[in-house]
């Protein structure tokens, strides 16, 4: 079954080609995938997010503006019967809406068995504000959180790809990242390809990557990542029907239906 409750229109999702680091990091998570096998069940997309049911479990990905294109219109159908490992092959393409599909597949493949997650687990703003406290924070996202943590964090640097009142000019990034205590960067960098050069810029930081987008997968481990804040469903009735209404996360998540999951590097 394909839920589609949005109408084709040009993609806002501005995306890089995918080279080097961030293509690296593509294919060592899709070649690691926790469940490669699980069948591809549903897909329903709705004007802010996707959703990929495979094997029993569901993946999600923010859409960030990007619809599908004329000759796009019949790409979720088409993964439906499909192995989860095949379709996460679309983070690989350069059309915004295949991409985020494929995060989507990709979720649901490295999703951990909602059965064996704890009962609570510590918010990721309770882990940021507690590892930036009087440090030099750099924020990859919009989150709610970040006023409160403008607080007590010693410096924060915001990073956006848009020109916005307070960020860090781009041609001063990498000066910046490299003195970071602590980076914070949204799940969403997969998909406009920037989550391998920020991890790796800020080399000297606890980075954190956080969000509903955010893959479960330890590959973002290797690839500099120290904690991984994600979201698993647990209950697909309520998260469906959020994402068909076009529903923002922080009002999906309060229907009900997800669990936050927080994960560290081991070693």
């Amino acid at each position: 079954m394909t839920d589609h409750s949005c109408t084709p229109q040009a993609p806002r999702l501005d995306i890089h080609p995918l080279s080097g680091v961030e293509r690296n990091l593509v294919d060592d998570m899709i070649r690691s995938l926790s469940r490669p096998d699980a069948v591809v069940e549903q897909v329903t997309a709705g004007p802010k997010f996707i959703a990929v049911e495979a094997g029993g479990r569901m993946g999600i990905a923010s859409l960030l503006g990007a619809r599908h294109g004329k000759d796009e219109t019949g790409m979720a159908e088409e993964l439906i019967g499909m192995k989860a490992a095949q379709a996460a092959w679309l983070l690989r393409e350069p059309s915004p809406f295949a991409v985020c599909l494929g995060l989507a597949a990709l979720n649901a493949a490295v999703t951990p068995d909602p059965d064996s997650l704890p009962e609570e687990n510590a918010s990721a703003e309770t882990l940021i504000a507690e590892l930036g406290r009087n440090k030099a924070v750099g924020i990859v996202g919009d989150f709610p959180f970040t006023g409160a943590l403008r607080e007590t964090a010693g410096e924060l640097h915001l990073f956006e790809l848009r020109d916005v009142p307070g960020s860090v000019p781009r041609d001063r990034w990498e000066k910046v990242l490299i003195g970071l205590d602590v980076l914070a960067v949204t799940g969403t960098a997969l998909l406009t390809r920037q989550m391998g050069y920020f991890l790796a810029q800020a080399y000297n930081a606890v980075s954190v990557v956080l969000g509903p987008s955010t893959p479960m997968s330890q590959s973002l481990f290797r690839f500099g990542a120290d904690y991984l804040c994600g979201s698993v469903v647990v209950d697909p009735g309520p998260v469906l029907e959020g994402i068909r209404k076009g529903l923002p996360f922080r009002a999906i998540k309060k229907r009900g239906g997800i669990r936050f999951v927080r994960w560290a590097a081991q070693g």
